[in-house]
């Protein structure tokens, strides 16, 4: 699946990346098969951030609230919400480097935009789950999103 278009507003489009290796016909064919290499994993990448953003969240709404002592503030909230952001990040980031390693300069900066984006990914996945639960679901954390 072509996925990495979800992250051209962060990282750019194939164009804009293999432009910077235009001079050198050896570069460009291996910037071409890093590209492809990351198209290849972003079924993966999509996967990461529907898995965190939920998974935290559910963390966040069911064992940490019902454990005893005062976690219901929306402090805690936004807490869970920068460990969504911190590990969609590293996740990401970690996965891209293991599987498609960077052979180029200027890899690592697609790889790094990339892993940006999915970390704001995580994090929408993370509110909007949030707003479900404080609506629909029972919970003892602090309603922050109920309408």
């Amino acid at each position: 699946m072509k996925l990495l278009k979800l992250y051209e507003w962060i990282a750019g489009k194939m164009t804009d990346f293999l432009s910077q290796f235009q001079n050198n016909e050896s570069l460009y064919q291996q910037a071409r098969v890093f590209w492809n290499k990351l198209e290849g994993i972003s079924t993966i990448l999509l996967i990461i951030f529907l898995v965190l953003g939920i998974l935290l969240a559910f963390f966040y709404y069911k064992p940490y609230n019902n454990r005893p002592g005062r976690h219901y503030t929306p402090a805690h909230w936004l807490f869970f919400l920068l460990v969504t952001f911190i590990a969609g990040f590293a996740v990401t980031y970690g996965v891209e480097y293991l599987m498609v390693p960077p052979r180029l300069n200027g890899a690592w900066k697609l790889e790094f935009m990339i892993a940006l984006g999915n970390a704001i990914y995580a994090s929408a996945v993370y509110f909007i789950v949030s707003v479900l639960w404080c609506n629909f679901l029972p919970t003892n954390a602090y309603r922050l999103f109920k309408f």
